[in-house]
Parts: structure tokens; C-alpha cells; sequence
């Protein structure tokens, strides 16, 4: 079988090649290495195509470049969604938690939001994966997890109290490709304990020394709670505790910089 990954550099998009690379013949793109998702067109209609996992986006709450937003958000969005209907490719799309309404406060979670009315309407075969604050093994820069792995003090905005479901990575790789055999137009991949920002500092401090600087100032664009959409299917998985998840990253990270 053959899949296409789009955001294949990614954070996700790197741990999910792997992950598919004993059953699929994985075709890359991302901008990375030159590669842009909304020209997909030429290469699902040449067939052969199984499924095509759209990861490519631009990411974070915090991301004030708008118009990347909504360039890679919605528009390649739109191109990537409509070819797959066009050849019948089953399209698996990255939505997230702050597509949830209660959850969105930034032109992101405007966008992912959209993303999944568009494929209701237009591409009903798709099954977008709502993840939920997503951390793993070389994080993505700027997320909680890098900062306190690479800043020399760094800053817990509302005092750490803000409540988050932090999802392992591994687990929302496998939700994602459950999402493959699914007929289901939207589902959750989120680890149903929620953890405080403050918890989830103080289990990274049990593997590396922090430097941590609290603060009651609020952050712009913040959420004080992730909330989740229980009434959407979740993927049925064994979700790992931040306890599992984070020693599993940093046993993962020992064994790298052995090697």
C-alpha cells in the first residue's frame, strides 16, 4: 500500500512515517524538503494512492502570522480535502482541541475548526483526529514540553494551574492511524486524565533540574482549560499518564545521546 504524509518533517509527521513504513510506501511532502501539500493533485491522480494523512499546518495558538494561517490552514486544507474526494483517496486529517469552540481563542483553532466543517461537507469519507496537547520525544519548538527541556529559566504563566489532557505522542500516532479504518467523520485521540501545567512541570523535574519562574499573569490567547468533546467518539486505546509518557521521553532521550 502506498500513503501519503503531508508535514512528514513534523513532529507528528516524523513518528508516523516511521510508524507506517512497515506496511505503507510512504511518500513525504513538506516544505522542508521542498514539498507543498496543496500540489497534491498530480500525485493522486496518477492512482496508486491508499490514504493521505494531512498533518502539514502552520502550528500554536500563539502563531500571529495570519496569513500562513490561513494559506496552509484553510487553503491547502481545501486542495488536499477536494483531490482526495476527486480519486476516492481516504484523507486522515490532524484537527485539534482547540477546534473544540469553547477551546478556540486564536485564528488556529478558527482554522481547524473549519477544516473539519469543510470535510463534513465536502469530503465526508475523511476522518479528522482531534489531538489534545500532544508531547513526545523532540518536542515541537515553543510547546511546554521544549521550553522546560532547552530554556535555562522558563516562565509558567497563571501560576501553573491552567488544565490540559497531555496526550503521548505515540498514542496519538496510533489514533491516527486507526483513523485509517474508520468511518467516522471526526474522532478524539486524547488521554482522558487531566493534568495542571504545575503537574506536569514537577514530573519533568523528577528526570532533569528546573529553573522554573511562576507567575500569575495571564498569557494572551490562553485557555485556562482544555475542554474536551466527550459526545465525539474517542479512539479506544490505553492512554498514557504524563508519568508513562514523560519517562518514556526521557528514556528515549538517554538512549539517543548514547548512541
Amino acid at each position: 500500500m502506498r500513503a501519503i504524509i503531508t508535514g512528514s518533517e513534523g513532529f507528528i509527521g516524523k513518528v508516523l512515517c516511521r510508524r507506517l513504513q512497515p506496511v505503507f510506501e510512504v511518500i513525504r511532502i513538506d516544505t522542508k524538503i521542498g514539498g507543498d501539500a496543496a500540489r497534491i493533485e498530480p500525485l493522486l491522480a496518477h492512482g496508486g494512492i491508499d490514504a493521505v494523512f494531512h498533518l502539514a499546518a502552520e502550528t500554536s495558538v500563539f502563531n500571529d502570522r495570519l496569513d500562513d494561517i490561513e494559506r496552509e490552514n484553510v487553503h491547502a486544507f481545501m486542495v488536499v480535502a477536494t483531490a482526495c474526494r476527486r480519486y476516492g483517496v481516504k484523507l486522515v486529517y490532524a484537527s485539534s482541541s482547540t477546534a473544540n469552540a469553547c477551546n478556540t481563542t486564536s485564528m488556529y483553532g478558527m482554522t481547524k475548526h473549519f477544516n473539519e466543517q469543510f470535510a463534513k461537507a465536502y469530503c465526508p469519507r475523511a476522518t479528522g483526529v482531534r489531538l489534545h496537547n500532544v508531547y513526545g520525544p523532540d518536542p515541537r519548538e515553543g510547546t511546554l514540553l521544549y521550553n522546560l527541556l532547552n530554556q535555562e529559566t522558563c516562565t509558567i504563566y497563571n501560576g501553573g494551574r491552567n488544565v490540559r489532557h497531555f496526550t503521548y505522542i505515540g498514542d496519538a500516532v496510533e489514533a491516527l492511524i486507526y483513523a485509517y479504518t474508520c468511518n467516522r467523520q471526526l474522532v478524539n485521540a486524547v488521554n482522558p486524565v487531566c493534568n495542571t501545567v504545575r503537574e506536569f512541570c514537577d514530573e519533568v523535574a523528577k528526570y532533569k533540574p528546573l529553573q522554573l519562574d511562576y507567575t500569575d499573569d495571564l498569557r494572551r490567547l490562553d485557555n485556562f482549560e482544555q475542554s474536551v468533546n466527550y459526545s465525539i467518539f474517542t479512539v479506544p486505546l490505553p492512554y498514557r499518564s504524563i508519568e508513562q509518557g514523560l519517562s518514556q521521553v526521557f528514556s528515549e532521550n538517554i538512549s539517543a545521546e548514547m548512541k
